[in-house]
């Protein structure tokens, strides 16, 4: 009977990011309503979450980003993702190396510094994860590291789109943009969703192709710290090819167009999930020194990110 409490405050406000996506006066800024939500009960019902809130996030999003491949067309996979192989390349190498020669002017321990900025630099929430394993950080300094990334991935979520409305950038550049420098996948596909379809796509598909990029970090990390190292790649993403893949050549285009519709829903209620991870005291976890080193890091990362998209 306890756990249904607690359920209830978490089961219904998840329905209603569901339905707010639906919803056709709502669904542009649905993503970012659900994070609203997601935060709003986190802060009120702190012990709603269910335990395994991580694990369904995780699954949530995945399937959103897989169900946006039925709405790709593979050919254009393979073009954008071959050109963002050395715009990715090139950003994580710039902010890389920023990260490390500002290790001596912060009194953090150097571990959450490195893993604040390979969250950066990479994929947010993910590389950090990845990297942590092999690095062997504590809990603390995982903590600290998360926590400065969500709250800039918060931030990045309702002011990339504004910025998009002053800056010149079109929609495929705009697309470009959020997957440089944005550093979770949630509020990239968040951010690029608002502004339309043709920068959802390019980001989706940009941001995958960042995402890649954890692979070789991760085995030359484990190398480093004197480990075997390990290849692999993300299951969601080959899903994600092979779902472009049946949209290109099988003669589904309604099919094809609900499954990738019905991705928008399922990010709202991932959106939601991510939205529970602000709380007070990830703003007190992070500290002023923290947050302060990733806003030095992001600022980089926004200013390459929009050179590159800019050259595209």
């Amino acid at each position: 009977m306890k756990i249904r409490q607690v359920s209830v405050p978490f089961i219904l406000f998840l329905a209603l990011s569901v339905i707010i996506a639906l919803l056709p006066f709502t669904r542009t800024w649905a993503v970012g309503l659900a994070l609203l939500l997601g935060a709003a009960v986190s802060n009120t019902f702190p012990s709603s979450a269910p335990p395994f809130l991580g694990k369904i996030r995780k699954i949530t999003l995945n399937t959103a980003v897989v169900l946006f491949g039925f709405g790709l067309n593979i050919r254009q996979v393979i073009v954008v993702g071959g050109q963002g192989f050395w715009q990715t390349a090139v950003s994580l190498l710039i902010i890389i190396s920023l990260g490390f020669s500002l290790l001596r002017f912060f009194r953090l321990e150097p571990t959450t510094l490195k893993l604040i900025t390979y969250g950066t630099s990479i994929c947010g929430g993910s590389a950090i994860a990845a990297v942590s394993s092999v690095m062997k950080a504590r809990d603390e300094q995982i903590g600290i590291s998360m926590g400065v990334v969500f709250l800039l991935n918060t931030v990045a979520l309702f002011v990339f789109p504004l910025l998009a409305r002053v800056i010149p950038l079109s929609p495929e550049q705009y697309g470009i943009w959020c997957a440089l420098s944005i550093h979770d996948t949630s509020s990239v596909v968040g951010a690029a969703a608002i502004v339309g379809d043709v920068s959802l796509q390019t980001a989706t598909i940009m941001k995958l192709t960042r995402t890649l990029w954890i692979t070789p970090i991760v085995f030359l990390v484990s190398i480093r710290q004197g480990e075997k190292g390990k290849i692999s790649v993300p299951a969601f993403i080959v899903l994600f090819l092979i779902a472009s893949i049946l949209s290109s050549v099988l003669p589904f285009p309604s099919l094809f167009k609900a499954l990738a519709s019905a991705g928008k829903v399922f990010m709202a209620a991932a959106l939601f999930m991510v939205g529970f991870g602000l709380h007070r005291s990830v703003v007190r976890q992070a500290g002023a020194r923290g947050i302060l080193f990733g806003v030095i890091l992001w600022g980089v990362s926004i200013v390459t990110g929009y050179l590159l998209a800019f050259s595209s």
